[in-house]
């Protein structure tokens, strides 16, 4: 059965009467769905009367032999949440109507089961009495393996009856006035009239009518905490009429007893995330999802068998561990309910859950004051076995930013002039691969007018190199933190003695360590000035001053390479550094000193702001490496040796292979292969070089180069050639710089010699006496070596044709026709006489030779 019937919620609202007294507390007249009007002994509460499951006919009676049959959730329901890894003990499996005892059985916040038959009808208690009790437990197994998803325990609070050392739900047996069944509204005021009004319980009625599936009251009240107008404050009423008892055992059916008391738990919220307007949700498969008309498309996001279980993703109304800062965190939760044991305070029995999906909470101390960091910490919440992978903050702002962007604490600046509120996001991803998004708000103190110091951190004078450039650096703190002001603008003046007034120099917006930086120079004493105007944050700061005096400065330079050994045009590093009064941005030179004395450069380098430099340079021949810096009228000289180093030129490496060892002359070999450098056992690609593909004639004498072809980026060559010499085959790489030649022998190869065939016919026997004829034929060849089957055309041969006329002992050349490439050939003659025609083939190099039959023809 692919669903159960739904129930509850949202009707109409009520109205309460004057006659009924409400406390201060009670909730307002609700605002509900379309529905049955509720009974005035529901102030506030809704209801919903749901469809019965498919197949099921409400209104049909069902037999007593047909509900005894009926299981409710237990074999099969154990095996479909087996399935889904829910912990539970063997036991749970039997069909056992056992439930938790709890105390006297009787005493605080508790779920009463009811048979309830109106007057005058079968009262089919005692024979239905073991059903009930099985069922009840049924919707215990359904509240406990929910609960375990989560890493918690929970257990329905039943009202019991001890049963030979454990314990089974109570059923009271009602009868009710005839006609009590017509409504649910009528049930409850005849339930009610009988006395059973207690807040402290919900009443789990099995009706023994045929007027409806299911039906409950609940208060469409998300208001977190245990004054949840669900938790206690009213009676609340489950109603299940019989034609839809005992469901629930298999995985794609869930229990209707379950559905209906988790109403009365005060599920489900149209406001939770996969809430219905309906008091249902949309997110399937869950014992409490369906299409209730109440405004939302159905969407299959849990599998199946998890029909059987309350809450797909656990997001919605029931969760022994919701995710920290999530709606169902901060908005009523079923299993918080003192109704269930492991409710309310998580005690007696209950256990407060772990989590069992990534979850996290942001926490951002607000409001900042703009300019300065604040601190945003994350606080993930970890499945068992998981830990955190990653992390990663960002802000909507994109001046705000963060001393730590991955750690899971961290301080967030944003501009100085930053006053509207922003948000600052945290994204976690756990050792799964699951990803957690949180965002907070952050805000910003504004109105105040806070003091600054504004100074240059080089003191009031600084000694700097004439004319070359050297880093003015301002520094703005917050007065009463000492922390640096991110994001302020700072005016920066210049006057040197001739100058009649201050010219600008700037006016830089401050980092986040509160400094702005400008590259000046001077070749004159000069005066420069910092100041910060008046915001809506800081009051004016300044004017602090730094007086900068040229000269040349002195210089002194220390160098080193990284290694003493390099192999040709291998990287080499060269660092150091010059110290002078300001050494930022000098530039100097690296070069090579040969063992004979020739200097070759290396490259230039140029200083950084603490007067450290580096150059990867790539030397070719072996000497001493220096670093120099020029006199000038910012700087003295100065030189370094970095040391001596040695070039060591690498080896080459080749390789080839052929696919055939042996083909007919002038047919195509493939030459493969591969070229690397040898750098001391480190072996790279030598990409873009050209090969020699070679032939050493077996019988002696130099070797002939047939073909070659040129490296890819691995390295590797092919080289398609015609082979034409036998002998050895090699592939060669000639030496360049750096670089020697190289070369592999691949192995014996053999040009065969073809077998030639040839055909030869004439146009006409007969000709008249200065008429012409024309001679055609073909040449074949075979090399039955090379696994040839069937002849294939010779083409590009030159054929010999003579004449022999009738009675003479002597042949005459008339032609040299050369075959085509389908092996192919005509002559056109002229006979001046009769006599014989011959066609045939010399021995050239790789074809035996052939002759064609001779063709007679004679004069007309």
């Amino acid at each position: 059965m692919r669903r159960v019937l739904m129930s509850l919620l949202l009707g109409i609202a009520v109205v309460t009467p004057a006659a009924l007294t409400l406390s201060p507390a009670a909730p307002q007249p609700a605002r509900c769905g379309s529905g049955d009007a509720l009974s005035w002994t529901l102030p506030g509460a809704c209801q919903h009367v749901d469809e019965p499951p498919p197949g099921v006919d409400p209104t049909e009676p069902v037999s007593t032999a047909v509900l005894r049959a009926r299981d409710g959730g237990t074999a099969g329901a154990y095996d479909a949440a087996e399935a889904l890894g829910v912990p539970a003990p063997v036991q749970a499996a039997a069909a056992s109507p056992a439930v938790t005892c709890e105390g006297d059985g009787a005493s605080g916040y508790r779920t009463q089961a009811m048979y309830v038959v109106e007057a005058g009808r079968t009262n089919r208690f005692a024979a239905l009495l073991p059903s009930f009790r099985l069922w009840a437990a049924g919707v215990d197994d359904v509240v406990n393996r929910s609960a375990a998803l989560t890493g918690g325990v929970r257990k329905v609070r039943f009202v019991t009856d001890p049963d030979g050392g454990t314990c089974v739900a109570k059923v009271l047996n009602v009868t009710v006035p005839a006609g009590a069944m017509s409504s649910f509204n009528a049930t409850i005021a005849a339930v009610q009239a009988l006395g059973y009004t207690d807040p402290s319980r919900k009443y789990l009625m099995w009706t023994d009518a045929t007027v409806l599936c299911g039906v409950a009251s609940m208060y469409p009240d998300a208001t977190d905490g245990q004054g949840n107008p669900n938790n206690g404050r009213y009676a609340q009423y489950a109603r299940i009429d019989s034609g839809c008892w005992g469901f629930g055992d298999g995985a794609a059916q869930h229990s209707v007893e379950a559905h209906e008391l988790l109403h009365t738990l005060g599920g489900v919220m149209s406001t939770a995330p996969h809430g219905t307007r309906a008091g249902h949700c949309w997110d399937e498969s869950d014992t409490m999802c369906y299409a209730d008309g109440g405004g939302f498309a159905m969407k299959q996001v849990c599998p199946a068998e998890r029909e059987y279980l309350f809450d797909c993703n656990n997001d919605d109304y029931y969760s022994t561990y919701p995710d920290p800062g999530s709606w169902l965190d901060t908005h009523w939760n079923a299993a918080d309910s003192r109704f269930l044991i492991g409710g309310g305070d998580g005690s007696g029995g209950g256990a407060p859950g772990t989590p069992s999906v990534l979850g996290a909470t942001i926490a951002v101390n607000n409001p900042a004051v703009p300019g300065l960091s604040t601190q945003a910490t994350l606080a993930p919440s970890l499945p068992a076995g998981r830990t955190v992978a990653s992390v990663q903050w960002k802000s909507a702002r994109a001046d705000c930013v963060f001393a730590s962007p991955a750690e899971l604490q961290t301080a967030v600046t944003c501009n100085a002039t930053a006053a509207a509120p922003t948000t600052v996001t945290a994204t976690l991803k756990d050792s799964s691969g699951a990803t957690k998004v949180v965002t907070s708000p952050l805000t910003f103190a504004t109105g105040t007018a806070r003091p600054v110091t504004v100074a240059f951190p080089a003191g009031t004078s600084a000694a700097v190199c004439t004319g070359a450039g050297f880093p003015l650096t301002a520094r703005v703190l917050d007065t009463a933190s000492g922390q640096p002001v991110k994001g302020l603008a700072v005016a920066l003046t210049k006057q040197s003695a001739t100058m009649t007034a201050p010219a600008s120099a700037g006016a830089p917006v401050t980092t986040v360590e509160g400094t702005v930086i400008l590259n000046q120079t001077a070749a004159v004493a000069t005066t420069y000035r910092a100041r910060t105007a008046a915001g809506t944050v800081y009051a004016a700061g300044g004017p602090a001053e730094l007086v900068a005096t040229p000269g040349r400065c002195a210089t002194s330079l220390a160098a080193e390479i990284d290694r003493t050994t390099a192999f040709y045009g291998d990287p080499v590093t060269v660092t150091g550094r010059l110290t002078a009064a300001v050494p930022s941005g000098v530039t100097l030179a690296v070069r090579l000193t040969t063992a004979a004395g020739r200097v070759l450069p290396l490259g230039s380098a140029k200083t950084g702001a603490d007067g450290r430099f580096s150059l990867v340079a790539k030397p070719t021949e072996s000497g001493v490496v220096s670093v120099a810096l020029a006199v000038s009228v910012s700087y003295a000289a100065a030189s370094a040796t970095a040391g001596t180093l040695t070039v060591v030129t690498p080896t080459t490496r080749i390789t080839g292979a052929v696919d055939r060892s042996e083909v007919g002359y002038g047919q195509n070999v493939t030459v493969t292969g591969r070229l690397q450098r040898d750098a001391g056992g480190t072996l790279s690609a030598l990409a873009g070089k050209p090969v020699s593909v070679y032939v050493a004639p077996a019988g002696g004498g130099a070797a002939v180069k047939i073909g070659g072809g040129t490296t890819n980026a691995e390295g590797r060559f092919t080289a398609v050639v015609p082979l034409k010499v036998s002998g050895t085959l090699s592939v060669t790489s000639a030496a360049a710089a750096g670089q020697p030649a190289a070369s592999a022998a691949v192995g014996p190869v053999v040009a065969g010699t073809w077998t030639t065939a040839l055909t030869a016919t004439a146009s006409a026997s007969s000709v008249p006496a200065g008429g012409s004829v024309t001679l055609s034929g073909s040449v074949s060849r075979t090399y039955a070596a090379a696994g040839a089957t069937a002849p294939s055309p010779a083409s590009g041969l030159r054929l010999k044709v003579t004449f022999r006329a009738t009675g003479s002992a002597t042949s005459t050349v008339v032609g040299t026709p050369t075959t085509t490439a389908g092996g192919t050939f005509t002559l056109k003659v002229l006979p001046k006489g009769a006599g014989t025609w011959t066609v045939s083939l010399p021995a050239v190099a790789g074809y035996t030779a052939a002759e064609a039959a001779p063709l007679t023809i004679g004069i007309g």
